[in-house]
């Protein structure tokens, strides 16, 4: 679109008319008399025609280069989500393999007391049963990764090398935004607003135009003329010939003004443009607003589950094991236990992936990174 735009503009820039050239010749079937006419004529459009179509043209390319920057936003803002996304799959690939790698220990110390004869064969068969379903679930696991890793690559574009991981981990600072100034970076930098505004912009250039559109055009026009006859008879032989320059100017009157349906045209464009813009910004506020206050929730979320509900959960599974162990608890109790850790060492990964995409949605609707609108 932006190429297109500039294809306008050189249109735009070039002169609408090129000089005519004109010839016209005669010649009579005796010979005696030959008319000869060579004449050259310009068209030029008065009222600033030309620099008008460049400036609506120069505006069209301001609002492709803006439509262009929002849709990169976008696609940032999918691409930031799709990679956090995997980064949240793979978390959840070492959650389930822990998962496996505990069960497997479950089932040792099942098999140890069973073979004390302090436990009976049910407790092994529950402890397989749940070893299973644990490798069941990396596996599981895995191809989810799999899936969006599958995503992160089709946004690269390219093909990375194989067995290549994602390097980063979810992001472990939390930035305190400063909402005025987030506020105030989005409606002075969103490229969707900058749009409407070049669009607006157009509009007015639109209306300059089709004003200047009602100057009449001149045409200007230079010519030369050559006759040469031969009269003779009652004994009279003349041979005459003649030489002229003519010089014609055509100006045309502007009584009716056929552009007059396209000024209320773009003047009734540029009305909507001016209220869509108003109705983008508040609509921007509101969403500047609604993501800073989840990304804030998020956070809180996430912070709890890493001071309080996980150690919590690890500090409970250890006592239990050891009450299994000791013979003080029966397996329902331990394998309980695990499932509870095991789902909130799932919610912790929720928690991190939430707050991951919370801060990468209030980066987009900013359209800032959140370094440039933080409190210092």
């Amino acid at each position: 679109e932006i190429e297109a735009a500039r294809g306008r503009r050189v249109t735009a820039e070039t002169p609408a008319n090129n000089p005519e050239l004109e010839f016209d010749g005669a010649q009579s079937v005796d010979g005696d008399a030959t008319a000869l006419a060579v004449g050259v004529s310009q068209t030029f459009e008065l009222g600033g025609r030309r620099r008008k179509r460049t400036a609506v043209a120069e505006a069209g390319i301001g609002r492709a280069q803006a439509e262009a920057r929002d849709v990169d936003r976008e696609i940032r803002a999918r691409a930031r989500t799709a990679y956090w996304q995997a980064v949240a799959a793979e978390r959840r690939v070492e959650v389930a393999r822990r998962s496996a790698e505990l069960a497997d220990k479950v089932v040792e110390v099942a098999l140890a007391r069973y073979e004390a004869r302090q436990a009976a064969a049910i407790d092994v068969n529950l402890a397989k049963v749940r070893a299973g379903q644990a490798r069941a679930g990396v596996r599981r696991a895995e191809g989810e990764a799999e899936s969006a890793r599958a995503e992160v690559i089709a946004f690269l574009g390219v093909q990375p090398p194989v067995g290549w991981t994602l390097a980063d981990r979810f992001p472990a600072d939390r930035p305190v935004v400063d909402l005025e100034l987030a506020l105030g970076a989005a409606r002075g930098g969103r490229p969707d607003l900058a749009a409407l505004d070049a669009a607006g912009v157009e509009a007015g250039a639109r209306i300059d135009l089709a004003r200047a559109e009602a100057a009449p055009n001149l045409d200007i026009g230079l010519g030369y003329e050559f006759e040469r006859d031969r009269v003779e008879g009652d004994g009279v032989d003349i041979r005459d010939s003649s030489h002229s320059v003519t010089l014609g100017l055509t100006l045309t009157l502007p009584v009716l003004n056929r552009r007059r349906g396209e000024i209320m045209e773009a003047e009734s464009d540029r009305r909507r443009l001016a209220a869509l813009r108003g109705a983008l910004e508040a609509e921007i506020s509101r969403d500047v607003a609604s993501a800073e206050a989840r990304m804030r929730a998020a956070g809180d979320v996430l912070a709890l589950y890493e001071k309080e509900v996980l150690p919590a959960a690890e500090k409970n599974l250890e006592d239990v094991r050891a009450a299994y162990a000791a013979g003080e608890l029966a397996i329902v109790e331990l394998l309980r236990a695990q499932e509870d850790w095991q789902s909130v060492l799932a919610e912790s990964v929720d928690a991190a992936a939430g707050y991951a995409a919370a801060r990468a949605e209030l980066e987009s609707v900013i359209g800032r990174p959140l370094a440039e609108v933080t409190q210092r």
